[in-house]
């Protein structure tokens, strides 16, 4: 294990939104997916579950469901300060968004059953929390993966919003006890996105005790969230 290599592929990691239409190899799917089962959750309940989307017409169905949303977050959208609406907010180009090149979509599904493996205590106070944390675990491994394969992978969040996942269930018979955590789009990168904007170490480093020096004021939140927002590849 070598930590300058591991440090480089987590700097490496990035959201691509522009992919080729070439095919990937089925074993790097694999790997993708023998990265995530590896990933710790709590009292190791491992509640993820796997949907490998490859069919053109199921993922052109999946984004006429996630289109059918995009009005109302439009509208929900535009209720912020203009400095902190996301791109797309104002209605954008008419072109189709980059993940829909991405050969594979692998649709990440988390089973809330897993819940009772817990402490009683645990699940009823923040049981959610430790399930959210798992999937988001899992989910990172399978980006890092993907990145170590050359690959490109997109996190597409929007298929977790109430009205979509119900109707990606019903596409792809995904039982009810079951929720769409996220989507995972992944493919060859057809475009590098620039540089990103990372913090400062010092800056979030607290030693021994809260350094209230370091703490920000809710303009300067919302100035650095402007910041991040602006500079975001879409």
């Amino acid at each position: 294990m070598n930590y300058d290599h591991l440090l480089e592929l987590v700097k490496s990691r990035r959201s691509i939104r522009k992919f080729k239409p070439d095919p990937i190899p089925d074993e790097y799917v694999d790997k993708i997916i023998e990265a995530a089962r590896w990933a710790p959750s709590g009292a190791n309940c491992q509640p993820w579950e796997f949907v490998i989307v490859k069919n053109k017409e199921t993922k052109e169905k999946i984004y006429e469901f996630i289109t059918e949303m995009n009005p109302i977050n439009r509208k929900v959208e535009l209720t912020r300060p203009s400095q902190l609406q996301h791109h797309g907010s104002h209605g954008g180009t008419d072109g189709r968004p980059g993940y829909m090149e991405a050969p594979v979509f692998i649709i990440t599904c988390s089973d809330s059953r897993k819940l009772q493996g817990y402490h009683l205590s645990s699940s009823l106070t923040r049981g959610r929390d430790y399930h959210t944390s798992a999937m988001a675990s899992a989910f990172l491994c399978m980006h890092l993966a993907a990145t170590s394969l050359g690959l490109g992978s997109q996190w597409i969040s929007a298929t977790n919003y109430a009205l979509t996942q119900a109707r990606i269930r019903s596409l792809l018979g995904i039982p009810g006890e079951l929720e769409i955590y996220d989507t995972m789009a992944v493919g060859y990168p057809a475009l590098r996105p620039g540089p990103r904007l990372v913090r400062e170490r010092e800056e979030m480093m607290h030693r021994e005790r809260f350094d209230h020096s370091k703490f920000k004021s809710r303009d300067q939140i919302e100035q650095f969230i402007a910041g991040v927002i602006s500079a975001i590849d879409l």
